[in-house]
């Protein structure tokens, strides 16, 4: 008589002991662990001041269609700069240095941005602002 085979179950690893294992070596290391206190650094910050230094009012041009106003003052869009630039001379901020360029409904586009480049000529740094009345 001939005696079956059994067949047989490959080798197994238990896997049972291994979260054990892994739980008492995270234990281990936590509890081990040295944790490092960091120092900030000790930086000396500038102190802040609300005080508000006296300056003009901005420097204003207003685009129409025939003319140009640098602060209620008519002109030609080609002496815009020169005037402008005398203006700026004492100015060194550029918050100092802000024109704000203004035009009426009328003008076309293509002169606001002429009047915006003299600007930039005479040393201002073009803002433009919508006004509401």
């Amino acid at each position: 008589m001939k005696v079956p085979k059994r067949a047989r179950r490959g080798p197994e690893i238990p896997l049972a002991s291994m979260s054990d294992l892994a739980m008492l070596l995270l234990i281990f290391f936590i509890v081990t662990t040295q944790f490092l206190i960091q120092r900030a650094i000790q930086a000396e910050l500038p102190s802040i001041t609300h005080e508000k230094k006296e300056s003009d009012e901005m420097i204003t041009v207003v685009v129409e269609v025939e003319s140009v106003y640098l602060d209620e003052e008519r002109m030609k869009l080609e002496d815009l700069a020169p005037n402008l630039a005398a203006k700026l001379a004492d100015k060194v901020t550029p918050e100092d240095r802000a024109v704000i360029v203004d035009a009426t409904e009328t003008v076309r586009w293509e002169r606001v941005a002429r009047a915006v480049n003299e600007v930039m000529r005479a040393g201002g740094i073009p803002t433009m602002m919508k006004v509401e009345e």
